[in-house]
């Protein structure tokens, strides 16, 4: 179409034109009448209707998600789970917030207040300062903590059960430090003079066996509650889950070219329970 084609149709917009369809013999098949105006609302109204469309897949189908550089629907709905799980994560810490307070002042041998966790503007805990009675459960609680009893705040170790049972030396050697838990020592510290075989005071079983900057750690477990702890040792000669007997050799003092002949320390730990007692009070080195 030439530009006076163009200005033709400028010029002409409102009038009625004939458009027709001719097959290949050249005989009209179909026409209609209508105007230049009209043709061009209808195109627009189909631009708009096409955008339309557009706008609606992409806003409620995942075909952004096949596009590169594009964050789909499938990241805006993680983004959403995520916001969700991290609001219900802040509400689960409020509650055990709120849950230790109450042991805490349970413990002190105070009374808990009753506390709101109804979400405000800043999302805090409120206190509406009303006082709850200590209830039997509270005093029942209270008492089982501080008792005596094996896992309770005052327990003490039962050395009656540890005095009878067999307890071996594991290497001859002089002390060095002695069991102090208030100055953090939890053990006697040894010295070893030369190089011996470390054997165990009871039978038991491996439960560590690790190297570390000071030496070689081992653990072993025994019977009742019992667990000897053996730090700074030059050798391990057993792995986690070996069963060891009594007297057994389970590793080495410090082994160096140089210490043939010079003494070496190492640490030897009793626990009991979950405390840690005193080895003089089971061993003469």
């Amino acid at each position: 179409m030439n530009n006076g084609n163009i200005l033709y149709l400028l010029r002409n917009l409102a009038k009625r034109h004939r458009v027709s369809v001719t097959d290949g013999d050249g005989r009209e098949v179909w026409y209609t009448f209508t105007t230049v105006l009209k043709v061009a609302l209808w195109g627009l109204l189909a631009a708009v209707v096409l955008f339309v469309a557009s706008l609606l897949v992409a806003a409620h189908t995942k075909v952004l998600d096949i596009v590169p550089g594009y964050d789909g629907i499938t990241s805006r709905e993680r983004m959403v789970e995520n916001i969700i799980r991290l609001d219900s994560l802040e509400r689960e810490l409020n509650y055990m917030k709120v849950y230790t307070e109450n042991v805490a002042q349970i413990m002190e041998g105070r009374s808990p207040v009753v506390r709101s966790l109804a979400p405000t503007e800043e999302e805090k805990i409120t206190s509406n300062k009303e006082v709850v009675v200590p209830s039997s459960l509270d005093s029942l609680l209270r008492a089982q903590m501080e008792g005596s009893e094996r896992y309770g705040l005052n327990t003490k170790p039962e050395r009656s059960r540890l005095s009878n049972e067999e307890i071996l030396r594991p290497v001859a050697a002089t002390v060095l430090q002695r069991f102090s838990p208030s100055a953090g020592v939890y053990g006697v510290r040894l010295q070893v003079a030369d190089i011996q075989q470390v054997c165990a005071v009871q039978s038991g079983t491996v439960i560590l066996s690790v190297f570390e900057p000071e030496g070689y750690t081992i653990q072993i477990q025994h019977s009742a509650g019992f667990i000897s702890t053996y730090r700074g040792l030059g050798q391990s000669h057993k792995e986690v889950g070996a069963r060891v007997a009594g007297g057994e050799a389970i590793g080495a003092t410090w082994h160096e070219e140089n210490s043939v002949g010079e003494s070496t320390e190492m640490e030897l730990q009793f626990w009991f329970d979950g405390k840690a007692v005193d080895p003089e009070q089971y061993i003469q080195f």
